[in-house]
């Protein structure tokens, strides 16, 4: 078995803060990895796991679990050739972790057939379904990117950062469908992202950031290339009687000035995300309806995916996408904890 190294480290970053509550968060440095990462899931034990997708640099397998400083195929190298590109992963209350493959690699259309949520059992390490998404789900040009999974309903909730929706699928009956699509909720409504570190972005994406409300009865969605954060019914995306258009009337603006952001997490009625232009963590407290930034005395280089662990703690991954390749540092892995 191939294992590659990773770098951990154990210090403290120092830092100053908003007073966001009444005990900020510090900020430590998990780990660092040479290849670039974008998701990141932790069991309920503990364990860490991360993906790597097929993009600019990436070793030979896309999913792995950290173990004692090393990066090891996950469940193992044999299932990993099944991967075509990870762009995210989940655990979820029953102890599963979920693989979400977009299949699409740089400059293609999406593989036939090959756009697929995994689910494995961690706690027999074996690979238990693969759930396919048809064609007229996962379009040529989509970019499936984003899961979060409700075990009460057994339905997933999946982004297309590519085209721009939001996609459910049955986890009973396998069946999926675009809830959301072609409407301007799921896409950019901005041209370009200025970084106060690298300037401008265009090539901005659509719908990206996705989050479930504790009592799965609420999705909370952005665009990645948008300033706005909304919210809607999931009963309403499953309703499959409904059409796009009576569901987009049912859709909340929560905050008409947010941030461009990659990932969300809810955590104590507040939702964690990246401020993107700005380099660091933004937080939205849903009861006050008004969000603000984390300030460090580091850039956080595209926070990209968020994972809650059992201590609550809030793991997250730095992309580092904004910058050109040979300028940018190991990729990071942090945590904040309270």
């Amino acid at each position: 078995m191939r294992r590659y190294m990773i770098l951990l480290i154990g210090f403290l970053i120092l830092f100053t803060t908003s007073a966001v509550s009444s005990s900020p968060p510090r900020l430590e440095k998990v780990a660092v990895s040479d290849y670039q990462w974008t998701g990141v899931a932790i069991s309920k034990s503990g364990r860490i796991f991360v993906n790597y997708p097929t993009w600019n640099n990436h070793p030979e397998f896309k999913v792995a679990e950290l173990i004692d400083n090393i990066s090891v195929p996950y469940p193992n190298e044999e299932e990993n050739n099944k991967f075509i590109c990870v762009q995210s992963i989940q655990t979820d209350d029953a102890g599963n972790l979920w693989i979400l493959d977009p299949a699409k690699l740089r400059g293609q259309d999406v593989d036939v057939t090959g756009a697929k949520l995994f689910r494995i059992n961690l706690t027999t390490n074996k690979m238990e379904k693969a759930f396919v998404f048809p064609s007229l789900v996962a379009l040529p040009k989509s970019y499936l990117n984003d899961v979060r999974i409700d075990t009460k309903r057994n339905f997933a909730y999946i982004t297309d950062s590519g085209l721009g929706g939001i996609i459910v699928l049955n986890l009973t009956s396998g069946e999926s469908w675009r809830a959301l699509t072609n409407i301007p909720e799921v896409q950019a409504n901005l041209n370009t992202i200025n970084f106060k570190s690298t300037g401008k972005l265009t090539r901005v994406s659509q719908s990206d950031g996705i989050e479930l409300s504790g009592d799965g009865n609420t999705l909370y969605f952005s665009a990645l290339g948008g300033d706005r954060l909304y919210a809607i019914s999931t009963a309403v995306l499953r309703d499959v009687a409904l059409s796009v258009s009576q569901r987009q009337k049912k859709i909340q603006v929560l905050n008409e000035k947010n941030v461009p952001t990659d990932g969300i997490l809810l955590k104590d009625d507040k939702l964690y995300m990246g401020d993107l232009p700005n380099e660091t963590l933004w937080v939205f407290d849903l009861k006050m309806k008004k969000g603000q930034p984390l300030a460090f005395s580091e850039p956080i280089r595209w926070a990209d995916s968020f994972a809650l662990a059992p201590d609550g703690s809030i793991y997250f991954t730095t992309s580092e996408i904004n910058y050109p390749l040979d300028q940018r540092k190991p990729y990071g892995l942090y945590r904040l904890v309270w």
